[in-house]
């Protein structure tokens, strides 16, 4: 009886791990006075934070010294 509820309760947690859900991921930007929102619906986290990213990036050349950053945030649904 006890390997029952030890194999129940095992293949539980592994369904629970594997849950894809809905996320909203909202970044802003330098220069922009709005938000941009992105829905992600039905994937897992790690998938929505891969797709979630804040960057930095430098500019060249001609725009030299301009620093550009979007900074993202991931919520749950």
């Amino acid at each position: 009886m006890k390997k029952i509820i030890l194999f129940s309760t095992a293949i539980l947690a592994l369904g629970l791990v594997s849950c894809k859900k809905d996320y909203t991921c909202t970044c802003t930007s330098t220069g922009s006075a709005t938000a941009s929102v992105t829905k992600l619906v039905g994937v897992s986290k790690k998938a929505a934070k891969a797709n979630c990213v804040s960057i930095t990036e430098t500019g060249t050349g001609s725009s030299a010294g301009f620093v550009y950053t979007e900074t993202c945030t991931l919520a749950k649904n």
